[in-house]
């Protein structure tokens, strides 16, 4: 086996510990005989300073990896504000909710008295219209939602004909009411005209 020159050996005792961050070997100070023999030698022709054990490397420990901040990490200031925000939608629906949209009762007495009140008397005993006083008008219109219907249309529809369950026959003077009351108003008079007449 050929015998490796002490600078080639050298040279990469230097390289593997600048490769493992240490200090680089001191050059051995192998004892060359003055008479220009080869150094001594174990079995097999190799230089006994070359079959030497070579000193454990420790490598050192790698460095800790650096802290980062994590990019899915939610900021505290938002942990407050997100606790807090049912409670905003509760004082915002408090403070806004039905209190700005106008909520009336609607007073059949008062429909009454400004549209029907002409024809048919301010207390419904009649005038130019029949009297719906004394239950005269559940007496007419027996089902409610024929009454309703009644005071939509009016008696055009049925001009000569006879309405209701009396069977009177309709003149085509009452006017409908279904574009000049809302629902809630014809309801509202009609509940007046069948309970408090």
């Amino acid at each position: 086996m050929a015998e490796v020159p002490e600078h080639l050996l050298q040279r990469s005792r230097e390289r593997r510990a600048a490769l493992e961050g240490g200090p680089a070997p001191e050059p051995s100070a192998a004892p060359v005989a003055a008479s220009g023999a080869p150094p001594p030698t174990q079995t097999g022709g190799v230089p006994a300073a070359a079959m030497a054990p070579a000193a454990p490397v420790v490598a050192a420990p790698p460095p800790p990896p650096r802290a980062r901040p994590s990019a899915n990490r939610v900021p505290t200031w938002v942990v407050p504000a997100l606790a807090a925000l049912p409670l905003w939608g509760f004082l915002y629906l408090g403070i806004f909710g039905e209190r700005g949209a106008e909520v009336h009762a609607v007073s059949g007495s008062q429909v009454y008295a400004s549209n029907c009140a002409s024809c048919h008397g301010a207390t419904g005993g009649g005038g130019v219209g029949p009297a719906l006083a004394d239950g005269a008008s559940v007496q007419t219109f027996p089902d409610e939602a024929a009454h309703i219907d009644w005071v939509k249309t009016g008696s055009q529809p049925v001009a000569g004909k006879p309405y209701g369950a009396t069977g009177k026959i309709a003149t085509g003077g009452m006017p409908g009411f279904e574009g000049s009351l809302s629902e809630e108003e014809i309801q509202a008079v009609v509940q007046y005209e069948r309970d408090e007449l």
